[in-house]
C-alpha cells in the first residue's frame, strides 16, 4: 500500500524540500499522511477545475506546484477561496502536497526541463542553492543488534545520497560502561564495569527525517541507554538552483529563438525585448516569474533572458544591455515542463496511478 507520506517522500527525493526559497511552503499542506493513495493529480495550482477532477477520478491526493496555503493560518473559513477549497478537500478526505521552489530549483526539475525544451546544453544554475543541512548519525551497538538498527534507521529515511539509498559505514570497536546501582543493563551487571565488542554506525540524515530515524534507532537497539551522536553537516546542493544558464547547441537569431520557444512552450504569442536580428549563444532560463535576477542574467553573460514574466522596468533594464527578453508567460513555462517531469514522479511510485489535470486554465487568455 502506497500512502500519502509515501507520495511525500518520493517527492522529496525527486526535488528535495530543503531546496525551498525560505518564503516558500511545500510538503504536506492538507490531509493525513497515513491514508493511501491509488490515484495522485498532479496540477499547477489547486483550484476549482482541480479539485472537480479530483473528485470525478477518485484521487486521494493532489501535488500542486503552486501551494494552497502560503501565509501561516489563524483561521480557516469560507470567506476566502483558498478557506474554502481547503474545506472541500478536508471535507473529502483528500491530501494536498505542494512541490514549488524546490522543483523549479532540483536537477532534472521544471528549469532544467524547459532549458531542454529550447536546445540548451552545458546547464548550471543562474544562482546556485544554499548548502543543504543533513545529519550524520552515528550508533554505537552490540554486533549481533546491528542488521536491525540499519534497517530500521533506512526504513525511517536514512541513508540517502543522491541517486544511492541505504548507505552507511560500519567499523569495529570496544564499548565499555558501568551500569549504575539502578540499571537494568542488557549486557553485564549493575556496579560491574563491562567491556563488550560493538560496532560503531554511521548513516546520513536529511533534517526533515531526523527525528524520525533516531526514534526507530531507539526503537531496536538493544541498551537501555544507547549511544548516539548526530553531526550537523552542511553540503552543498550539486547542479541545483535558481534557474539555469547554458549555451544555445544550435546558436540563432533572437527572433529565432523567441519562435522556437513559442512553439515549445505551445503559445499563440510571445512577448520579446531587444535586436531581433542579434546571434544568441548564451541563455537565462527561469521558469514562471523570472524577476529579481537581471543582474544575475548579465553577470553570467547572457545575451538572452527566457522567463514567464517580469516587471516592465526589468525588461526595460535588461534590453538597454543588450540583453534579448523573451517572456512566455507564467502559467505556460511552469505547465509545460510539469506535464514533462510528471512521468519521473510516476516512475518513483509503483502502484500508484499518475494524472495530469486536464480542467486548469490560464487565467489570462489573449483575444
Amino acid at each position: 500500500m502506497t500512502t500519502v507520506e509515501d507520495v511525500v517522500r518520493a517527492v522529496d527525493y525527486l526535488a528535495p524540500f530543503a531546496l525551498a526559497e525560505a518564503w516558500d511552503n511545500v510538503g504536506l499542506l492538507l490531509g493525513d499522511g497515513g491514508r493511501e493513495v491509488r490515484r495522485l493529480l498532479v496540477a499547477l495550482d489547486v483550484g476549482e477545475a482541480a479539485c472537480d477532477e479530483a473528485e470525478r477520478l477518485g484521487a486521494e491526493a493532489i501535488l500542486a506546484h503552486h501551494p494552497l496555503l502560503f501565509e501561516p493560518v489563524r483561521r480557516l473559513t469560507a470567506e476566502t477561496r483558498a478557506g474554502r477549497l481547503a474545506l472541500r478537500l478536508l471535507g473529502q478526505g483528500r491530501a494536498v502536497i505542494a512541490a514549488h521552489t524546490n522543483l523549479d530549483s532540483a536537477p532534472g526539475g521544471l528549469c532544467d526541463i524547459a532549458a531542454g525544451l529550447v536546445g540548451m546544453a552545458d546547464l548550471e544554475p543562474l544562482q546556485a542553492a544554499h548548502a543543504r543541512t543533513a545529519f550524520k548519525v552515528v550508533v554505537f551497538v552490540p554486533a549481533a543488534a546491528l542488521a536491525a538498527v540499519r534497517a530500521a534507521a533506512f526504513e525511517a529515511g536514512a541513508g540517502r545520497i543522491g541517486d544511492y539509498t541505504e548507505c552507511s559505514f560500519s567499523a569495529e570497536g570496544e564499548g565499555t560502561f558501568l551500569p549504575g546501582n539502578g540499571a537494568a543493563p542488557a549486557v553485564g551487571q549493575a556496579g560491574r564495569r563491562s567491556a563488550v565488542p560493538e560496532r560503531r554506525f554511521e548513516t546520513l540524515v536529511a533534517g526533515g527525517r531526523l527525528g524520525a530515524v533516531l526514534a526507530a534507532v531507539a526503537r531496536v537497539h538493544p541498551y537501555e541507554e544507547p549511544a548516539i551522536d548526530v553531526f550537523r553537516v552542511e553540503s552543498p546542493a550539486a547542479g541545483a538552483g535558481i534557474g539555469r544558464v547554458g549555451r544555445l547547441v544550435r546558436p540563432r537569431p533572437l527572433a529565432a529563438l523567441a519562435d522556437d520557444a513559442k512553439r515549445a512552450f505551445g503559445l499563440d504569442a510571445i512577448a520579446c525585448a531587444g535586436d531581433p536580428a542579434r546571434t544568441i549563444e548564451r541563455v537565462a532560463v527561469v521558469t514562471g516569474g523570472g524577476g529579481g535576477l537581471g543582474d544575475a542574467v548579465a553577470a553570467a553573460g547572457c545575451q538572452a533572458y527566457l522567463t514567464g514574466e517580469l516587471k516592465y522596468h526589468e525588461t526595460e533594464d535588461l534590453a538597454a544591455r543588450g540583453i534579448g527578453v523573451i517572456l512566455g508567460g507564467h502559467h505556460r513555462t511552469e505547465r509545460v515542463p510539469l506535464e514533462a517531469w510528471v512521468p519521473r514522479l510516476a516512475g518513483a511510485l509503483a502502484g500508484v496511478e499518475v494524472l495530469v489535470c486536464q480542467g486548469e486554465r490560464e487565467a489570462l487568455r489573449l483575444r
